[in-house]
C-alpha cells in the first residue's frame, strides 16, 4: 500500500516537473516505469503486434509467416515443435541462437533510440527482456554475458554503453556473470546510419573487434548483448571474434530488431 501511494507521488511529481510526450503518439507519459511511450503504446494489442510470437526461426529469431506446410500440425504440436523451423537464410551465420523482445518500431523502437541518450531502462523494458530471456532461457543458456562494446572514444563521447547497460540488467535478474573487458572494439568504426545496406554495415566492422582475454570465455557459451539488431553485420563480427578465440558458442539478445517476414 506504502509502495503504491509512493509511486503515486512520483509520478505526480514527474507530470509536473518533466512532462514527457509520448515518443510513439505523442500522448504524454503518466509514469516513470513506461519511459519514454505511454502505457496505451506499450499496451494497446494495435500498437504491440511488434512484439514476437512464435513460430520463430530456430537459429536467428525472425518470425515465420508460417510453418511449412510439409509440417502441418495440430496447434498443440504446432507450438511444441515451432522452434524447429528455420528461415533458410542464416545458416552460415557463427552465432548458434538469436532472440529479441520484438521488431524494431513503436514502443521498443522509442525505447531503444532513447538509450543511446541517456543510461536508462524503464520497468516496461526490463520486463519485456526478462520475458524473453525467460521464455527462451534453455536456447539462450551461456556462461557468461558480453555486451557488444563501444571503441574506447565512443563512449568517452557518449558517457556509458548501452549494450552494457542492457547486458547489466540480465546480469543481475539471472545470475550469469558479466564480462565488460573480454571483448574489444579496437577500430573506430563508421557509424551505422539508416539507409547503409548489409554490405555497407559489413564493410564498416570488418576486424574491428577482437577478444582480450580468450582464456575467460574458452569452451564457454557467451550471451551476446546489444540494443537493436539491424543487418546482423556487427553482431555477426562479434560472434565471429569470440568464436574464433575460442568460445564454444554464441548466443544473441537484443531489445529489438530489424526484420523481414519470412515465408
Amino acid at each position: 500500500m506504502v509502495g503504491r501511494a509512493l509511486t503515486k507521488v512520483r509520478d505526480g511529481l514527474l507530470l509536473l516537473s518533466y512532462p514527457e510526450q509520448c515518443r510513439v503518439c505523442d500522448a504524454m507519459v503518466e509514469s516513470w516505469d513506461d519511459g519514454v511511450v505511454c502505457a496505451r503504446c506499450w499496451t494497446d494489442p494495435s500498437i504491440t503486434e511488434t512484439f514476437f510470437s512464435k513460430p520463430l526461426c530456430a537459429k536467428c529469431g525472425v518470425p515465420l509467416l508460417r510453418a511449412p506446410a510439409s509440417r502441418a500440425l495440430s496447434d498443440e504440436r504446432a507450438e511444441q515443435e515451432s522452434e524447429g523451423f528455420d528461415c533458410g537464410l542464416c545458416a552460415e551465420l557463427p552465432y548458434m541462437h538469436a532472440r529479441a523482445c520484438g521488431a524494431y518500431g513503436g514502443a521498443l523502437e522509442a525505447s531503444a533510440l532513447f538509450l543511446k541518450s541517456r543510461p536508462y531502462l524503464c520497468r516496461r523494458l526490463r520486463v519485456a527482456l526478462a520475458q524473453t530471456f525467460s521464455e527462451n532461457r534453455e536456447t539462450l543458456a551461456s556462461d557468461v554475458i558480453i555486451p557488444v562494446p563501444l571503441h574506447r572514444l565512443r563512449q568517452k563521447e557518449r558517457g556509458f554503453n548501452q549494450a552494457a547497460v542492457i547486458a547489466k540488467a540480465i546480469s543481475r535478474n539471472f545470475k550469469i556473470p558479466l564480462d565488460t573487458g573480454t571483448l574489444l572494439r579496437t577500430k573506430p568504426t563508421e557509424r551505422h546510419r539508416a539507409g547503409m545496406d548489409r554490405i555497407d554495415r559489413t564493410r564498416s566492422v570488418g576486424d574491428a573487434f577482437e577478444v582480450a582475454r580468450p582464456r575467460l570465455i574458452a569452451g564457454g557459451r557467451v550471451l551476446l548483448v546489444d540494443d537493436i539488431y539491424t543487418t546482423g553485420s556487427t553482431i555477426t563480427a562479434c560472434s565471429k571474434a569470440l568464436v574464433e578465440a575460442g568460445a564454444e558458442g554464441v548466443n544473441v539478445l537484443t531489445i529489438a530488431r530489424a526484420v523481414y517476414i519470412s515465408r
